[in-house]
């Protein structure tokens, strides 16, 4: 560990609970991990790094603890760091990307991460490491938060999710439930998970990891930034936070009542105890988010297990909406009144009349993709044409790695944008650029709309199972449901946050 390295266990803080296989709880001790990064310099981008500096900030903000911290290559002091600068590099550059290589990552750049406290790297070999040791410190009672903030990826089965790991293989929903194992299973874990295919870590509930009929022993509750089989937000190069826009960028900011940036936000103490819960912090997100994030949670994977209802994406729940409302949670509520709001939704089917928007909304997305497509189509003739007769002038420039092409960007620059510019097909290949981009804009904003449907879809399905629970599953699994949701009610600690975000 790093000699000035802050102690792992934070704050006490006072709760009782009953749980169906453990005695009450006396005093419990919270502790912190944050685990971060891509698999590579060139997946590590830098918004990796400032979730965690935000993590860090919140964590001081509300209960003034110190999380341990595996990140990328730990501290190693390379250059692991993808970030792009507000700057623009030269035109000419821009230019030969387009037609000769490719324009998405002209303007990288990399540098070391930035990260204080560092514990180490978020290999499997520093995970294992923290298990064994730190791990072993917790105990029973104790409550371990773990943020996760990296890549992710597709299961098999496809539950089965990953977490990439630096520069190695990705583990598996399995192999982390492994590592949870290792804990008591009177330690309470709390996951905020945010990378691609999150949802599959709602498995950990599950013996081994393994959707089944058998839960772990262990008191395991968690927050999803994405279904297991969809990608999440995020990962982005550009170092403006103020145009950050996933799971971390909502949910912290409901439990700090401030954004990244020190904005106040709304209220977001829903029950009006005068604290955010991670529950309410999930509500909010799920309500205000505009990504084309699906997030979830752990009640949610156990609910879609063990209960039964008549309402899924495709058909219409058991019970009318207003019925819903009055069986709904305070959180549950709030999302189903929040997401009809916003897509001025009010009929008491609202299951059929969500689905229906929704097909009216990915149509239309289709057919921007198809316009995006043929536009494409017509832009790459162009690109390879341009290309052709550029080199047909400058043959050196077909290899960028010559000195020849060195010395030509140094003393012909500007002759080679002047024969770009004016190239026969030059003013209709700058208009496909400028169509296609905003045909793609648009199709994002439709999926973003789409995606709101998504989530009120899912609200509906999620009240109904929750309200049938009794009627399908045994004492014990109803019993763990209401253990579950409560834990997944917790607070950072007993003064989380008295503002709770101001009502704007």
């Amino acid at each position: 560990m790093h000699a000035t390295k802050r102690p792992l266990r934070a704050i006490s803080i006072a709760f009782a609970c009953s749980f169906l296989l453990t005695a009450a709880f006396a005093r419990a001790a919270d502790h912190f991990l944050a685990i971060g990064g891509g698999d590579s310099p060139t997946n590590n981008q830098v918004s990796l790094e400032k979730n965690v500096l935000f993590f860090q900030r919140l964590l001081s903000d509300c209960q003034g603890a110190v999380p341990d911290v595996l990140f990328s290559n730990g501290k190693a002091g390379t250059r692991d760091l993808q970030f792009e600068p507000d700057e623009d590099p030269p035109r000419i550059n821009i230019l030969l990307a387009r037609l000769l290589g490719r324009e998405w990552d002209v303007n990288y750049h990399y540098r070391k991460h930035e990260i204080p406290g560092l514990s180490g790297p978020s290999t499997h070999a520093g995970l294992e490491n923290w298990f064994n040791t730190e791990g072993k410190k917790l105990t029973d009672g104790d409550r371990l938060i773990i943020y996760f903030t990296g890549h992710g990826g597709p299961g098999r089965p496809p539950q089965n999710t990953t977490l990439s790991m630096w520069c190695e293989r990705p583990m598996e929903v399995t192999e982390f439930t492994g590592l949870l194992d290792r804990l008591s299973p009177k330690v309470q874990v709390v996951l905020i998970m945010v990378q691609c295919h999150s949802g599959g870590f709602a498995s950990t509930i599950f013996k081994n990891g393994k959707v089944g009929t058998e839960l772990s022993t262990a008191r395991r509750c968690g927050f999803f930034a994405t279904t297991y089989d969809r990608n999440a937000a995020g990962c982005t190069p550009d170092t403006a936070e103020d145009d950050y826009k996933d799971y971390s960028t909502y949910f912290f900011a409901a439990l700090d009542g401030k954004t990244r940036t020190g904005k106040p936000i709304g209220k977001c103490d829903l029950d009006g105890d005068g604290r955010v819960s991670f529950a309410e912090a999930h509500a909010y997100t799920l309500i205000h988010s505009d990504t084309i994030d699906v997030p979830t949670t752990t009640s949610e994977a156990l609910l879609r297990q063990f209960s039964k209802s008549t309402g899924n994406w495709n058909t219409r729940p058991q019970m009318p909406f207003q019925t819903l409302l009055t069986r709904a949670s305070v959180t549950q509520k709030a999302v189903l009144e929040g997401l009809s709001d916003q897509l001025k939704l009010s009929g008491d089917d609202r299951q059929t009349e969500v689905n229906h928007l929704a097909d009216l909304i990915e149509s239309e997305r289709k057919t921007a993709e198809r316009d995006e497509k043929q536009k494409q189509r017509e832009l790459d003739n162009l690109t390879n044409n341009i290309r052709t007769r550029l080199l047909q002038r400058w043959p050196e420039l077909s290899n960028s790695w010559s000195p020849q092409t060195m010395d030509l960007l140094a003393h012909q620059a500007p002759a080679i944008m002047d024969a770009i510019d004016k190239d026969s097909d030059a003013a209709r290949w700058e208009l496909l650029r400028r169509d296609i981009n905003k045909l793609e804009d648009h199709q994002l904003d439709l999926e973003r709309r789409w995606v709101k449907c998504r989530r009120l879809s899912r609200m509906l399905e999620t009240t109904a199972l929750a309200a049938n629970l009794k009627k399908f599953a045994p004492p014990e699994i109803v019993e763990r449901y209401k253990q579950m949701v409560e834990d997944e009610g917790g607070v950072l600690s007993p003064k989380a946050l008295a503002g709770a975000g101001a009502e704007k």
